[in-house]
C-alpha cells in the first residue's frame, strides 16, 4: 500500500498490501473477521446477507501465529474451509478484518498549513518513532480526522500493519480458493457497522467495547468518526464463575471512567450518549450485569441490513448477532446499499 493521505471522507481504516487488488462487487462477497478466539463469516449475494457462521478456535489467533509457518496455515485453513462449506459459500471474493492488536494506530497533531510532501515526511518520521524494526517491514496509511487541537492544529491518524501479516492473510484465504479484495481493522469496521445501523447525532460521543476473552478494546466515536481506541489485556482466568464476570465488569467500568476523564470526554460514564457492546459470548454476560445500572446495548449489526429469510432462522442470528459486527462492516464499505 502506498503511503498517502486518504481521500475518502471517512477515515480509511483500510490497510491494503501491495498485492491486494481492488475490484467492484458483482453478485456475491464474503466478509471474514479473524478474532483472537474465533473466525466469523458473512456472505452477501445481490445486496442481501445470504449466510452467516462462526467457529471458535482451539488455539488463540495472534500476530505471532503468522510466524508458525505451514502448520499454522494448515490448521487455520481447515477452520476457514469448514465455515465456507457450512454456509455453502459461492463467492470467490473476500474482505478480511484483522484484530487491532496486530496493528499500530496512533493519533498525532501536525502544524496547520503543511504542504502534502512535508506532511508525508512528517508522517513517515512519526511512524518510525512507533517502531523498533524498520518501517520497510510495514504498510502504512494516514488520514486527517475531523478534529483539531486547542491550538487549531489538525489531527491525523497513522495506521501501520506488518507486511508479514498481510502476506499471511493472503496465504490463508488463497489456501481455500478465495481472492483477497482488501484488509480492514476491527475497530474501524465495527464503527462503520454501528453508524449504518444506529441513529447517532454529530455531537454524540459513543463508545464501542469489544469484549474478548483475552482483552477489551474501547473505540470512541465522535462526530460519527473514529476518535480514540484503547486496549486492555485481561487475566487468563477463563471467566467461568459469576465472580469472574463481576471482576470483568469492574475492570471494564474502571477503565471506561479513566478514558472518559483522561481524554476530556466527560466526567462520568453517564456523559456518553451510547455504550455499545460486542464480541465473544462474554458480551451477553457483561450486558446482563451492566444493564441494571447504566444504559448499554448489545450491537445488532443486522438492524438495518437486508437479510435473507434463511439467515433470520439461524441460531447465530437470533442468539449472538454481535459476533458479526466486523464482517458486516467491511461489506458495508464495499456495498453501502446493503443498509436499508
Amino acid at each position: 500500500m502506498e503511503r498517502r493521505v486518504g481521500r475518502e471522507q471517512e477515515v480509511s481504516k483500510t490497510i491494503e498490501s501491495d498485492h491486494v487488488v481492488n475490484s467492484s462487487l458483482k453478485n456475491s462477497y464474503l466478509g471474514l473477521s479473524l478474532c483472537t478466539d474465533q473466525f466469523c463469516v458473512v456472505e452477501i449475494e445481490d445486496g442481501v446477507v445470504k449466510a452467516i457462521a462462526a467457529k471458535e478456535l482451539i488455539q488463540p489467533f495472534k500476530v505471532e501465529s503468522f510466524h508458525e509457518g505451514a502448520a499454522w496455515l494448515s490448521s487455520q485453513s481447515e477452520v476457514l474451509r469448514h465455515l465456507c462449506q457450512k454456509i455453502g459459500n459461492q463467492s470467490q471474493k473476500v474482505g478480511v478484518v484483522i484484530n487491532s492488536a496486530m496493528v499500530f494506530i496512533k493519533k498525532i497533531s501536525v502544524a496547520l498549513g503543511l504542504d502534502e510532501e512535508i506532511l508525508k515526511q512528517q508522517m513517515l518520521w512519526e511512524a518510525q518513532q512507533c517502531l523498533i524494526s524498520s518501517l520497510d517491514a510495514y504498510s502504512m496509511d494516514y488520514q486527517r480526522l475531523p478534529f483539531k487541537t486547542k491550538e487549531g492544529n489538525p489531527i491525523f491518524l497513522i495506521i501501520l500493519v506488518r507486511k508479514s501479516v498481510l502476506k499471511g492473510v493472503r496465504s490463508l484465504v488463497e489456501s481455500v480458493g478465495l481472492n483477497l479484495q482488501e484488509v480492514d481493522i476491527d475497530v474501524f469496521s465495527n464503527i462503520r457497522t454501528i453508524i449504518s445501523n444506529y441513529e447517532l447525532n454529530s455531537d454524540d460521543v459513543s463508545v464501542v467495547i469489544d469484549i474478548q476473552r483475552e482483552y477489551l478494546t474501547f473505540a470512541f466515536i465522535r462526530q460519527k468518526e473514529f476518535f480514540l481506541s484503547h486496549r486492555v489485556l485481561l487475566p487468563s482466568v477463563g471467566f467461568i464463575t459469576q465472580e469472574d464476570i463481576l471482576n470483568l465488569v469492574q475492570v471494564l467500568t474502571k477503565e471506561l471512567r479513566r478514558l472518559i476523564f483522561g481524554h476530556h470526554i466527560g466526567r462520568e460514564i453517564e456523559d456518553l450518549n451510547h455504550i455499545f457492546l460486542l464480541g465473544s459470548d462474554l458480551a451477553q454476560k457483561v450486558y446482563k450485569e451492566l444493564s441494571s445500572s447504566i444504559s448499554v446495548e448489545i450491537v445488532n449489526p443486522f438492524r438495518k441490513i437486508h437479510v435473507s429469510q434463511n439467515v433470520l432462522k439461524t441460531k447465530e442470528y437470533n442468539n449472538a448477532p454481535e459476533k458479526f459486527v466486523a464482517p458486516v462492516g467491511i461489506m458495508l464499505k464495499e456495498v453501502p446499499s446493503l443498509a436499508k
